[in-house]
C-alpha cells in the first residue's frame, strides 16, 4: 500500500486549509496508508479524524521557522524515512522550504499544496519566499483554480505539467432543511483575520442593519482578538453591535448555515472558499466581493449570488438591502443555489487526487 502523509505546520487553527487537510485525509485512508502529520500543535485537532488515518504531532512546543528551521527539518524527514513515505503534501506556504529540505536525497516527493493564490501581491517577503522555493524545487504545486495555476505558470516560468489544479470539493449531506425565506438573519463564517476584510464588513453592517432594525448578523469562527475588538468597536459606534452577534466555533455546517437568508463575504483574498461551496448547499444566497481568486467560479452572478466589485463598500450594501427587500429574488437564487457545481463533485475530485498519486509513484517519476 502507497504511502502518502499530508503536512500542516500546525493546526491550532479551525482555518480551511486544515479542513481540506483533514478531509483529504479521511477520503485518501480508504485507498492509501494516509499520515496526517502537524509540525507542532499545543490543541486537539478541530476536526474529527477517522481512524483509519493515522495522525501525528511533531512537536509539542512551538518552534520558530527561523531559529528552529533545521529542527524541523530534522523531525520531519526522520518520520518519512522511518514510516517509509512516498509523498509528502504540504499544505500552505509556511511547508514548502521545510518540507522539500525534508525530502532532499530521498525517494520521497514533495508536493506544494498553494490554499491561498499567489495572484495578489499582499504577501509577506517569507510568503514570496517560500511560493518561489515551491516554484523551483517542488515536484508538483496544486492550486485551488485555472487561474491560480496559470499565474504560477507564467510568474514562476514554470513547466505546464509541473502545476495542477484542483477544486475543493462539495461533500454531500443527508439531508437538507429547506432555505427559510422569512429568515431574518445574515450570516458570515472566518476567522478573525486581516484576510478575511472585517474591517469592509463593519462598514457593510452598518449600512444594512440600520436601515434594517429587524434584521440580525451571525459572525462564526474565532482568531485574532484584536481584530474581533476592532470589529466590536466599529459596530458599536455605528449604533447596530446588539444586531451582530459571534457565535464563535461550532462543529458541523448543519449547525452553522439553517435558519439564514443570505451569506456575506468580504474577504481581501482567498483560495476557493469552502464557506461558500457550503454555503450553496444550503441554498443561501450570496454576496461576496469578486475577490481573487475563487468567487467568480463558485457564484453566478445574477443568477445565485452577486459578486461585487472588490472592497467597494457601498455596492455591497446596496446589493444586500436589494436582497432584503425582495422576498422573491431571494427565493430565486436560492433555487438556483446549485447550478454550476458539478465540477466540485466529491467523486470527480477524489478521483483526481488517485490519479495524481498514482501518476507520481510510478516508475518514470524518480526524482
Amino acid at each position: 500500500m502507497k504511502k502518502i502523509a499530508i503536512v500542516k505546520w500546525i493546526i491550532d487553527r479551525t482555518d480551511g486549509g486544515l479542513k481540506v487537510a483533514v478531509n483529504l485525509s479521511n477520503e485518501l485512508s480508504e485507498i492509501y496508508e494516509v499520515h496526517l502529520l502537524s509540525m507542532i500543535t499545543t490543541e486537539q485537532i478541530f476536526f474529527s479524524v477517522k481512524d483509519e488515518v493515522i495522525y501525528r504531532n511533531l512537536s509539542s512546543k512551538k518552534l520558530s521557522m527561523n531559529k528552529n528551521f533545521l529542527q524541523a527539518v530534522h523531525k520531519l524527514r526522520n518520520y518519512l524515512i522511518e514510516n517509509e513515505i512516498d509523498i509528502v503534501f504540504g499544505v500552505g506556504m509556511s511547508m514548502n522550504s521545510v518540507g522539500i529540505a525534508s525530502t532532499l536525497g530521498l525517494k520521497t516527493k514533495f508536493v506544494s499544496c498553494d490554499h491561498t493564490n499567489s495572484i495578489v501581491d499582499i504577501d509577506t517577503i517569507v510568503k514570496k519566499t517560500q511560493r518561489w522555493v515551491a516554484s523551483k524545487f517542488a515536484n508538483k504545486i496544486i492550486t485551488l483554480t485555472n487561474q491560480d495555476k496559470l499565474n504560477y505558470i507564467n510568474k514562476y516560468k514554470m513547466k505546464k505539467d509541473k502545476v495542477e489544479f484542483i477544486y475543493n470539493w462539495i461533500d454531500s449531506l443527508d439531508s437538507v432543511k429547506e432555505y427559510n425565506v422569512d429568515s431574518k438573519k445574515i450570516i458570515t463564517v472566518g476567522r478573525f483575520d486581516f484576510q478575511k476584510g472585517f474591517d469592509y464588513l463593519a462598514k457593510v453592517a452598518i449600512n444594512v442593519l440600520s436601515k434594517h432594525s429587524d434584521w440580525q448578523w451571525d459572525i462564526y469562527g474565532d482568531g485574532d482578538e484584536k481584530i474581533k475588538q476592532e470589529l466590536r468597536n466599529e459596530l458599536e459606534a455605528g449604533g447596530v453591535l446588539s444586531q451582530v452577534h459571534f457565535k464563535g466555533n461550532v462543529k458541523g455546517t448543519e449547525n452553522i448555515y439553517p435558519g439564514h437568508g443570505i451569506y456575506v463575504m468580504t474577504s481581501r483574498y482567498e483560495g476557493l472558499p469552502l464557506v461558500l461551496l457550503e454555503a450553496k448547499q444550503y441554498g443561501l444566497p450570496i454576496v461576496s466581493f469578486n475577490c481573487p481568486t475563487g468567487p467568480s467560479e463558485l457564484i453566478l452572478d445574477g443568477k445565485n449570488g452577486y459578486l461585487v466589485e472588490n472592497y467597494n463598500v457601498e455596492q455591497m450594501s446596496q446589493l444586500i438591502n436589494k436582497l432584503i427587500e425582495n422576498k422573491e429574488l431571494r427565493i430565486n437564487f436560492s433555487k438556483n443555489s446549485m447550478l454550476d457545481t458539478d465540477k466540485f463533485s466529491k467523486e470527480k475530485i477524489i478521483q483526481q487526487w488517485v490519479e495524481l498519486i498514482e501518476d507520481m509513484t510510478g516508475e518514470n517519476h524518480a526524482k
